[in-house]
């Protein structure tokens, strides 16, 4: 019986030490990432730019600010190649199979779709394609956002509604709250990109 207890005062010593430790290791990592470049260090890790080869060729190539595809591809996919999500759209840039099918034509790629949207140059290089095309449509990044999540077709017609129109060629509101929230997502993600890499001029 004493060794039993003896047994187990050495367990709960063991474990207050290990929480003790943790503790000290947790307090000394807090303080570390958020004083000076600690907290920049931590921030460039949630904030990758992975894939970066394929997001600066393309973004140049479609004169997109290559922040702007970034903040697109940690929103729709966290930078998971693989993702599919519930409406079906695939890889990276989370693009439809319609939509990516219609680009690769346009642009005569002659990709295989939908196995090549699981592809990641493939992927960034149609939605660099698609997302110019929005751009160069509607000539604001806002509407472009809202037209990538919400589809042109929707964009189009809010536009057209007094209720929904500023007057100015944008919209005063979005009324899908999925929609809405999407675009305030990239768009403060791409602030935080723009001063995290200090690359964008605006």
């Amino acid at each position: 019986m004493k060794n039993k207890n003896i047994g187990e005062m050495t367990v709960k010593r063991k474990r207050g030490c290990f929480r003790y430790t943790f503790y000290i290791l947790l307090a000394i990592f807090l303080l570390y990432f958020s004083a000076g470049n600690g907290k920049e260090v931590l921030l460039k890790q949630i904030y990758p730019t992975k894939y970066q080869e394929y997001v600066e060729k393309y973004s140049a190539e479609y004169s997109l600010d290559k922040n702007i595809v970034y903040s697109i591809i940690k929103i729709e996919s966290n930078f998971r190649s693989e993702v599919i999500s519930k409406a079906g759209a695939k890889g990276l840039m989370q693009l439809m199979d319609e939509t990516a099918k219609e680009c690769s034509e346009r642009a005569d790629f002659r990709y295989i779709i939908p196995e090549d949207l699981f592809d990641p140059e493939k992927n960034i290089r149609l939605g660099c394609l698609y997302f110019k095309s929005l751009m160069d449509n509607y000539g604001d990044m806002e509407l472009a956002l809202t037209a990538y999540n919400g589809g042109t077709g929707n964009v189009d017609k809010w536009l057209k509604d007094e209720n929904l129109s500023d007057g100015e060629g944008g919209l005063s509101d979005i009324p899908y709250k999925e929609t809405r929230d999407y675009v305030k997502k990239v768009m403060r993600t791409f602030d935080i990109y723009n001063k995290l890499y200090k690359t964008a001029e605006y």
